[in-house]
């Protein structure tokens, strides 16, 4: 699937807010822009970091592909840094996919206009593919991924970034998913989050925080129904 710059612009032009904007043209950004993008305010992603995505050469396009066993292979350090990256990367995806979806399945906006007919007609020609039916696989993973972004960040385990079921609270102050903080401390000392050395203290079960997933999930289901 390859988008012409123009069409791009084209797409970005119509979004609702900066924020969407910029995810629908960082498929057009260099390596330096990106490194910039990731360093702002909004996403507060570590200069270290940034500098390793620079000299990788990642561009934005290639950004939107990165998955987890790509970003470990950067070699970040504290797993904190991976996790806030990945939070970052499957963010701007979704957005940028939603979008291009909402361009094109939406109808003209004036049937009865020549312009916005042609405009519409030129647009879906660019990348027809776009409006083609997925796969059911692709179907499935698109749905997955909507799922998946809908849980509260501090529901996620900072390890599996999967919805808490267990969460403890550990030694550095953070909560993860019992299983997931156990096998890590079969074989490190240090924390997840931060890279630093962690005292050997016993994980607290965290009440509030498991109340309040459980309460979600509940919420959650009611409103699917």
């Amino acid at each position: 699937l390859h988008l012409t710059q123009s069409a791009i612009e084209r797409i970005a032009h119509r979004a609702a807010c900066e924020q969407e904007r910029d995810s629908v043209l960082i498929a057009t950004w260099p390596a330096a822009a990106l490194a910039g993008w990731l360093a702002g305010s909004e996403n507060r992603i570590q200069q270290s970091v940034c500098e390793k995505l620079l000299a990788a050469n990642v561009t934005g396009e290639q950004l939107l592909c990165l998955r987890k066993a790509d970003v470990s292979k950067l070699g970040l350090g504290a797993l904190g840094m991976e996790v806030r990256l990945l939070s970052v990367i499957k963010k701007v995806r979704n957005n940028h996919f939603a979008a291009l979806r909402a361009f094109f399945n939406a109808p003209p906006s004036c049937s009865s206009c020549s312009s916005c007919s042609s405009s519409s007609v030129a647009a879906a020609s660019t990348i027809a593919v776009v409006a083609a039916p997925p796969p059911p696989a692709a179907a499935a993973a698109a749905a997955d991924a909507t799922e998946r972004s809908s849980i509260p960040h501090d529901f996620k385990c900072p390890i599996s970034l999967e919805l808490m079921e267990q969460p403890m609270i550990a030694p550095d102050g953070f909560s993860y998913e019992e299983a997931e903080i156990t096998t890590w401390l079969a074989s490190h000392d240090t924390s997840p989050m931060t890279g630093e050395q962690m005292a050997s203290e016993p994980l607290i079960l965290n009440k509030s925080l498991r109340n309040a997933i459980t309460a979600w999930k509940e919420e959650h289901l009611r409103r699917r129904r």
